[in-house]
């Protein structure tokens, strides 16, 4: 019988940092957070190596018991280095070589991820995927990132190891601008910053739609949770909004369907979080978009890890980083 293995994961995010301990038996041992708003790298550093340790030392491991690190990191990045270049919602974090300094710190070797492709990892080892050789994870959340599962292993791509930018694929000639710089991206019609700024500027001077007196007349607090609350009160402009996101989310998922013959699409935030009155009209739609018969063998699932995605996140990377060394 093999031996359990027992790794680390950091998730490096915007607003916080999720720390896991975990086992490749599927467990968690222990997780941590730090807040992470406008810090500075060298403030930050020393706390993930001392919060690392010390939720091994509560488990009653030492670090010679950890066959790994993994760390889970927003893009663009310098992905073979394990260096954050330039992460849009850490504006102090520039240039960090995060990977050598855990290496270093913690005396054990480590890996540095996408962290949408990790969420994929995630779902794979802990939620969704288990036992899946081919599926696609979406965020569906402020933006839309994605990971693709496909013969067994996470797809990452050329030499930008940038694979899965699946809010990033044109679904629209000259379509709406997308704050990533193209026009007509997916998350520029579905993404739920991309909604927000369409909503707040088509009602900014209309004051007795329901969706600004749900946010009290005040245009900057518009976000999905009023969109949805509108919508579900068959407010007009809400109700079209809607069907429009459904139309265009399906308009995506097929062409994935369609590339990439998944056995499953899971979905992030706003599938588990609003539930079938998100993904009901997407299914009505689907078929307009993909050939049935592969869609027939395609299930469509919200995330099982939900909002705690981002304690596995690291942790599965270090998994998938052990499962790849042993398979070379």
């Amino acid at each position: 019988m093999a031996q359990e293995k027992f790794v680390l994961g950091y998730d490096i995010g915007g607003t916080k940092i999720g720390i896991g301990l975990g086992s490749d038996s599927g467990k968690l041992l222990g997780t941590a957070r730090i807040e992470n708003v406008n810090t500075y790298p060298e403030d930050i550093l020393p706390q993930l190596v001392s919060e690392g340790k010390r939720l091994v030392a509560e488990a009653g491991l030492t670090m010679a018991d950890i066959a790994a690190f993994g760390i889970s990191a927003p893009f663009p990045a310098d992905a073979k280095n394990g260096i954050m270049t330039a992460p849009a919602n850490n504006p102090k974090w520039r240039n960090v070589p995060i990977l050598a300094y855990l290496k270093e710190n913690l005396g054990i070797d480590g890996c540095f991820e996408n962290d949408a492709n990790c969420g994929a990892l995630a779902e794979w080892f802990f939620g969704a995927g288990r036992g899946y050789t081919d599926f696609i994870y979406l965020t569906m959340s402020t933006g839309i990132g994605g990971g693709i599962i496909a013969a067994n292993h996470l797809v990452r791509g050329n030499a930008a190891l940038s694979a899965g930018e699946m809010g990033h694929i044109p679904i629209e000639l000259n379509g709406r601008q997308c704050n990533c710089g193209l026009k007509g991206c997916y998350e520029a019609y579905c993404g739920g910053r991309a909604i927000a700024q369409r909503v707040q500027e088509e009602l900014k001077d209309k004051p007795d739609s329901m969706i600004m007196q749900l946010v009290g007349g005040d245009v900057s607090k518009i976000d999905m949770v009023p969109i949805e609350k509108a919508a579900r009160a068959n407010d007009p402009y809400a109700v079209a909004l809607w069907d429009e996101m459904s139309l265009r989310n399906a308009q995506a998922f097929g062409m994935y369907v369609n590339i990439f013959n998944p056995q499953r699409l899971i979905l992030g935030t706003l599938a588990w979080a609003v539930g079938d009155f998100y993904t009901d009209p997407i299914k009505k739609y689907l078929p307009q978009f993909c050939w049935k018969h592969i869609l027939d063998e395609c299930e469509i699932v919200p995330s099982e890890l939900r909002r705690d995605i981002g304690f596995y996140a690291g942790v599965a990377a270090a998994l998938n980083y052990l499962k790849e060394k042993a398979e070379k």
